[in-house]
């Protein structure tokens, strides 16, 4: 199989989230890099072999359901492969969404992948993680709305308080 063929099924079977038959595209020292920041650990940082890449396939399976997961292959060459991939994803635990778009760079030798780099908007990624790992859980509804209420007519108030003393400031205005 050529590069384009090898990341095609690759991705055909990531598609449709079987890690067992993925991992049989690469190259048993195979590198996968995500590229995103320390704050989006353990989904961040660079993964060396099958067995770390299926460490960490099944904690990507078993954290998120993948609603939508739609690559296109954008440039293909002898030996490096560039995907285009637009997904969104839920977070099995909370229910977040997040959807995105992100790029990725396969390299194949010998019919198997060594190398893959994953690159997305790491910044919204983060955040995305730290909104996961800091959920609080809203047992009272109500009191909720009540608590944004105050909250509202407290800066309202404050706000109040600042431009109405910046408007009397004002020359010409009352």
């Amino acid at each position: 199989m050529d590069s384009r063929a090898v990341v095609a099924s690759f991705l055909a079977c990531w598609r449709v989230q079987d890690l067992e038959m993925s991992l049989g595209h690469l190259s048993p020292d195979v590198v996968y890099t995500l590229h995103n920041g320390p704050d989006a650990e353990p989904f961040s940082g660079s993964h060396q072999g099958i067995e770390a890449c299926r460490e960490l396939g099944y904690k990507v399976l078993a954290a998120f359901d993948y609603l939508d997961y739609d690559p296109t292959i954008v440039n293909a060459g002898t030996t490096v492969v560039q995907v285009h991939v637009r997904f969104r994803i839920r977070h099995r635990d909370s229910g977040h969404v997040i959807e995105g778009t992100q790029r990725s760079v396969f390299r194949v030798s010998g019919g198997r992948i060594v190398s893959i780099d994953i690159f997305e908007d790491s910044a919204r990624i983060e955040a995305f993680i730290q909104l996961l790992t800091h959920r609080e859980v809203i047992t009272n509804p109500r009191a909720s709305v009540d608590g944004l209420h105050d909250t509202a007519t407290e800066a309202g108030t404050m706000l109040e308080r600042v431009f109405g003393r910046v408007a009397q400031r004002a020359p010409g205005r009352r």
